[in-house]
C-alpha cells in the first residue's frame, strides 16, 4: 500500500471540509515537531539531539515506523499514565512500550471519537492498532480470569488453572504434595485438596501460579475467621463439608440433615460401625461417576478415604465445598437419622431415615425413579 493510500484510509465518511481540517491539523502537528528538532540541534547540538531523541517520543513522527498495526495485538503490557498526560504524552508513551507503530494514526482516532484519556494504569497489547488502542482505553480490557467452582477437587482445579494458559509445571509445582501450611495456613491437612477456594479469581502476567494458590488458600483462611472456625477443627469441618457438597443438592435444610446423617454414623450410637460408608469417598478414590455410584471391588480399597472400611472421617476434605456446605457441617440439624438416599434427583428430594429398614423402602423408591427413567430414555 503506498503513503497516499494509506494517508486516506482512515478517511471514509468524512467530508471534503473535514478531510482539508483532518489534513491541516496533521501538517500543524509535524511542523511543530520538526521546529523542535531545528532548535534542539541548534542548542544542544547533534549529540544533544540524539540524547533528547533517546529520552521521549517527541520525535517518532519524523523517525518511527509509519504505518499502523492491525487488530487486537499480541502480548498483554501494563501501561502507567499518569494525571494530566496529554494525548501526545501517551500516544509516545505507546510507541515506546511497543503497543502502537507511531503516534499519528492514534491521535487522530482520538481527535475522531472526541476521547478523553484518564490516569491510571491500564491493561493493553503488544502491536495494537490505534483504533484498539483507543479503544482499551475507552472500554477497559478486562483481566483474565479463572472459576473455581465449587465442589471442585484439585486435580480439576489444575485443569483449569493450565487450560488459562499457566504452565503445566509450574502449576504441579504450586499444588503437587503441597499443605496448607506451605501456604501460611497453620492447619494440619494432608494436601490442598479443600482449601482452595472455590471463587473467581483475576489473572494477570504478572501473577504465577503459586500467587494464584497462595490467594485461593487466603480465601479459605478468610472464610474460616469469618465463620469463627478454629483451625484445630478446621480440616474436620471442611472434610465433613466436602461430603455434604458432594452427597447433597443446594438445599440449605437437607444439607444440615445429611451432615447430621453423617455425624450420626460415627457417633457412639452409630448403625453401621462407626463406618460413614459414604461413595463419594471411594468414587474420590477411583474417580466418580454422575451418580456416585461404586462398585463391590471399588469398596474394597485399602485408601484411608474408604470410608466402607476405615472408621470415621476420611483423612481431609475431597473438594472444594461451598459456604452452604461449610455452614451445614458447621450447624447440622438436630435428628436421629443415619441413612439418607435423593428418591428423585431430577428435583433434589431426599429421604432420610433412623433405622436400616425404613432406609431399604426409600431405596426401593429410587429405584423405581431408576426404572421410570431409563424406559423414558429409551
Amino acid at each position: 500500500m503506498s503513503p497516499i493510500t494509506e494517508e486516506f484510509s482512515t478517511d471514509e465518511g468524512l467530508s471534503r471540509a473535514e478531510i482539508r481540517a483532518k489534513k491541516r491539523r496533521r501538517m500543524m502537528r509535524r511542523r511543530r515537531t520538526t521546529t523542535i528538532v531545528i532548535i534542539c540541534i541548534l542548542v544542544f547540538g547533534v549529540g544533544g539531539f540524539f540524547g533528547v531523541r533517546a529520552a521521549g517520543g517527541v520525535f517518532d513522527d519524523l523517525f518511527g515506523p509509519k504505518g499502523d498495526y492491525e487488530g487486537q495485538g499480541t502480548n498483554e503490557v501494563s501501561i502507567e499514565i499518569a494525571p494530566g498526560s496529554s494525548a501526545r504524552t501517551v500516544a509516545n508513551q505507546l510507541v515506546e512500550a511497543g503497543v502502537i507503530m507511531n503516534s499519528e494514526p492514534f491521535l487522530d482516532e482520538i481527535e475522531r471519537r472526541e476521547a478523553t484519556i484518564q490516569a491510571g494504569t491500564w491493561t493493553m497489547r503488544e502491536k495494537m492498532s490505534s483504533k484498539a488502542a483507543v479503544e482499551a482505553l475507552i472500554n477497559p480490557i478486562a483481566p483474565p480470569k479463572i472459576t473455581v467452582a465449587e465442589g471442585k477437587q484439585v486435580e480439576e482445579i489444575k485443569a483449569i488453572m493450565i487450560e488459562s494458559g499457566m504452565n503445566a509445571d509450574e502449576v504441579d509445582k504450586a499444588i503437587d504434595d503441597k499443605t496448607p501450611k506451605d501456604y501460611g495456613l497453620e492447619i494440619d491437612a494432608p494436601s490442598l485438596e479443600g482449601y482452595l477456594y472455590p471463587a473467581t479469581y483475576d489473572l494477570n502476567k504478572q501473577k504465577t501460579a503459586e500467587d494464584i494458590v497462595q490467594e485461593m488458600v487466603d480465601k479459605t483462611e478468610t472464610e474460616l475467621d469469618e465463620l469463627g472456625i478454629e483451625s484445630k477443627d478446621a480440616n474436620r469441618i471442611l472434610t465433613l463439608a466436602s461430603l455434604v457438597e458432594k452427597e447433597s443438592p443446594g438445599d440449605p435444610e437437607v444439607r444440615s440433615k445429611v451432615a447430621r446423617s453423617f455425624l450420626n454414623r460415627i457417633s457412639d450410637k452409630s448403625q453401621t460401625g462407626g463406618l460413614l460408608q459414604s461413595d463419594a469417598t471411594v468414587a474420590y478414590i477411583h474417580g466418580a461417576r454422575s451418580d456416585l455410584t461404586t462398585t463391590k471391588k471399588e469398596r474394597q480399597s485399602d485408601s484411608p478415604y474408604n470410608t466402607y472400611k476405615k472408621k470415621g472421617l476420611p483423612p481431609g476434605p475431597i473438594n472444594s465445598p461451598s459456604k452452604g456446605a461449610v455452614e451445614a457441617a458447621l450447624e447440622p440439624a438436630d435428628g436421629d437419622w443415619q441413612f439418607f438416599v435423593a428418591t428423585n434427583p431430577d428435583t433434589g428430594e431426599t429421604k432420610f431415615a433412623d433405622n436400616y429398614e425404613d432406609h431399604k423402602k426409600n431405596v426401593e423408591i429410587y429405584r423405581k425413579w431408576l426404572r421410570e427413567h431409563s424406559k423414558d430414555d429409551g
